[in-house]
């Protein structure tokens, strides 16, 4: 029987060719040119394509798992530096031109604490012409409607080059109150003989409304410079289906 696909590899499976967002990170690195540092790298999906782009890239992540797919996937790529770190606190020997946090990283964050702790660490690795952007799914994005029952979805259903099929599920639980999230992650990999493997992961996310993360912004030493929905940089309302900062530090003069 052929070996259970990692979560990593799951992970590059269902995100590993998305670019949407690449465009946006690359033209914000060029605008403030500088050593760039992306928290939450996971297997390299942004970091690797920056750096062979020409640009100094660093990338931080809590898994080393992912981590050592991205190495493995970068292999000696110049100018792409990738360590295990906590976005909370992360103390690095370098200041950077842009810090970002891709495809709702901050979401991780549970509490207030967190959130602020991780901001505090940007500003103090931002140059002083610096800027931080994250990108967030705005609060009214999400379904807060479903009560105490798991809503469970079908995301989507692919082939892996093995001949195995894989079809992902997710099971969703909110708690409005409190913002938050409960996604319970199921990949099913089935072979050509119908025999099913399963892979979870579990994750919880805490949504967050402009305001209150213009408040964290605030309390961490940041001023946002913007506030868009989309990655096209487009204005943010009550339509958009991201909400995208971009701040700098409230702290530094710029050189």
């Amino acid at each position: 029987m052929a070996q259970l696909p990692s979560l990593p590899e799951l992970f590059d499976l269902e995100y590993g060719d998305g670019e949407d967002d690449l465009p946006l990170y690359e033209q914000l690195a060029r605008r403030v040119d500088g050593p760039v540092l992306e928290l939450g790298t996971g297997t390299g999906r942004l970091a690797i394509p920056l750096a062979r782009a020409g640009l100094e890239v660093w990338g931080i992540d809590s898994s080393e798992a992912m981590l050592e797919r991205a190495r493995c996937k970068a292999g000696d790529l110049a100018g792409l530096h990738l360590e295990a770190g906590d976005m909370r606190d992360f103390a690095l020997d370098a200041r950077f031109a842009l810090i970002f946090a891709g495809m709702g990283t901050f979401h991780h964050l549970l509490t207030r604490d967190d959130q602020v702790a991780c901001l505090r660490a940007v500003e103090r690795h931002l140059a002083p012409d610096g800027r931080f952007a994250c990108d967030l799914r705005p609060f009214l994005y999400n379904d807060w409607d479903t009560g105490d029952s798991a809503v469970v979805f079908h995301d989507w259903t692919r082939a892996l080059d093995s001949g195995e099929t894989v079809v992902k599920l997710r099971s969703v639980r909110v708690d409005a109150a409190e913002q938050l999230q409960n996604e319970t992650h199921i990949y099913d990999v089935v072979d050509a003989g119908g025999i099913t493997r399963r892979a979870v992961a579990q994750i919880d996310l805490r949504f967050l409304t402009r305001y209150e993360m213009e408040g964290l912004l605030h309390a961490s030493g940041l001023t946002p410079d913007g506030w868009y929905g989309d990655y096209d940089l487009a204005p943010f309302d009550e339509t958009s289906e991201y909400m995208i900062t971009i701040a700098r530090s409230a702290t530094k003069d710029p050189l």
